[in-house]
């Protein structure tokens, strides 16, 4: 058979050219696919880089959307008025080049920018949206040239710049919608941090060596900046405390480390374990010892809930010390779950079981009621704020006996101007609850301090005369803590003044706007 006689050669040319120009349109499409994926996917985990250093509350988010934006929209505009000078792919693969060569420059150098961000502290809009800008504005600007070139280099006409324009956006903006849903459910699930900067850096130059795909010249002068870019990033960095496990799951950024004889393990910039070696069933951090004065507000505790299992002090505790206690915690992170039985001995049995679940639906869901509920699901600045208002603690109210009693951890200040947080949610708890009284964490002396809000709803209060008369019938023998009496007389006596903060409610929790503690 015949495929190409001597007359129809021009015509074989033609097709393959137009062949070529095909394939070469098709390579910068997709690099505005995998170019929007990129950028999506570096906001996605630009807040857990974030995160350790300054929470992962409403002004965080807020700064990276807005930083983002602030960059694509410089990024079009520049884009669009280089591309009209000159169009060419291989200019583009340069900025796309140097987008991944700063990502990559952000596993040495990024954290290093942030706790010297955080160490000056500008404030809790300032801190965060500062570093949003050192960070990720430039590469989000280098990104955003990526449309307006690819559109110029795609439009074959000036009649068909609106299909184009249109096309390009649509794929760009699909490769958005993936790298998002990629990076959310699954990256931060199986990749931690680090690791999924680094795919993203190499990506990135990976689709600047697609975009140069037409200039092969320039092949040498990419692979020269690849390594002296993966050099720099895998420098050493700064020595710290032993770490065991450092985790991205779906709500925080994990680590366990371990210095001093002692285990930690930290969510984001939140300490909420410490386990000391010689003792894993024994006391951790100081406001967890406080729980056990629950049993002065009711002796007769035999059934708890803990709402926020963190690497389970309380429910081991709970278990070693008190037999006739039964004992069910929740936590929504199954990550944390995970590392609490592997890395802090949390073990299941007759008398604990642990729930993965939210609390507050764990709690619609169950028809059960206990004589002590913990709350433990608190951050010191990002405060899940369905777990603070009133409709939930009616929820909470209509699962306890009728002798029981709640302990709320709270995170912040008795009085001051950093004090609107607990004092609010005081004000809330005690719509819900006729009988509050708070104890202060007072042992690091600091301002911002664990506050343990014991709250009750038998038909009378338990009065400070009666607590101290249970703690000294009860230490030592049903309460194993030697420090009780210690314990009871950081007991806030002062008038909590609550006029000026809000209730909240399902329709009205400004937590984040409460939450100014540092």
């Amino acid at each position: 058979m015949h495929v190409c006689r001597v007359e129809p050669i021009p015509r074989c040319h033609a097709t393959i050219k137009q062949a070529i120009r095909v394939t070469y349109r098709l390579a910068l499409l997709l690099v505005a696919f995998l170019s929007g994926a990129i950028l999506m996917a570096l906001e996605i985990v630009g807040s857990r880089v974030l995160a350790p250093h300054f929470g992962g509350s409403i002004y965080v988010w807020g700064s990276l959307i807005g930083v983002f934006l602030a960059a694509l929209s410089l990024g079009y505009y520049l884009g669009g008025r280089l591309v009209d000078h000159r169009p060419s792919a291989g200019l583009l693969s340069l900025f796309l080049l140097a987008a991944g060569a700063w990502v990559l420059l952000l596993l040495r150098y990024g954290w290093v920018l942030c706790d010297a961000i955080a160490v000056r502290d500008l404030g809790e809009r300032a801190n965060p949206l500062l570093a949003c800008t050192v960070l990720f504005f430039v590469p989000g600007v280098l990104m955003g040239t990526t449309s307006p070139f690819v559109i110029r280099l795609t439009a074959r006409t000036v009649a068909e710049i609106g299909r184009t324009a249109g096309a390009v956006y649509a794929i760009s903006t699909v490769g958005s919608i993936a790298g998002t849903l990629g990076t959310a459910f699954y990256l931060l699930s199986w990749l931690g941090t680090r690791m999924i900067l680094l795919v993203l850096g190499a990506s990135l130059i990976l689709t600047a060596v697609l975009a140069a795909a037409a200039s092969w010249r320039r092949s040498a002068g990419v692979v020269s900046a690849v390594l002296l870019t993966l050099c720099l990033a895998a420098g050493p960095s700064a020595a710290g405390e032993r770490i065991l496990l450092e985790r991205d799951s779906p709500y925080h950024r994990i680590l366990v480390t371990e210095e001093g004889g002692y285990r930690y393990l930290r969510a984001d910039n939140v300490w909420h374990t410490q386990m000391k070696l010689s003792d894993p069933q024994g006391r951790g951090l100081p406001y967890s010892d406080y729980i056990d004065l629950a049993f002065l507000f009711n002796p007769e505790i035999k059934r708890v809930l803990v709402i926020g299992l963190g690497g389970g002090t309380i429910p081991k505790r709970f278990v070693r010390d008190y037999p006739g206690v039964k004992v069910d915690a929740v936590e929504i992170d199954a990550d944390v779950v995970q590392i609490a039985k592997r890395h802090f001995y949390v073990e299941e049995g007759p008398r604990l079981a642990v729930h993965k679940a939210d609390g507050r639906m764990f709690l619609r869901r169950s028809k059960e009621k206990w004589d002590l509920i913990v709350l433990d699901a608190y951050y010191a600045d990002t405060v899940p704020f369905f777990l603070t208002t009133k409709e939930f603690f009616g929820i909470v109210r209509d699962h306890l006996s009728p002798s029981g009693v709640v302990v709320n951890n709270v995170i912040g200040s008795v009085s001051g101007p950093k004090s609107k947080f607990f004092r609010s949610v005081y004000r809330t708890m005690g719509e819900v609850f006729p009988h509050l009284q708070a104890f202060k964490v007072a042992e690091s002396g600091a301002q911002i301090m664990n506050i343990e809000v014991f709250a009750t709803v038998s038909g009378s209060p338990v009065t400070a005369a009666t607590l101290s008369a249970r703690a000294s019938r009860m230490q030592g023998s049903v309460i194993k803590d030697d420090a009780l009496g210690a314990r009871l007389a950081n007991r806030v006596t002062e008038d909590i003044g609550t006029r000026d903060v809000p209730v909240l409610t399902d329709d009205y929790a400004p937590v984040d706007a409460l939450l100014h503690l540092w």
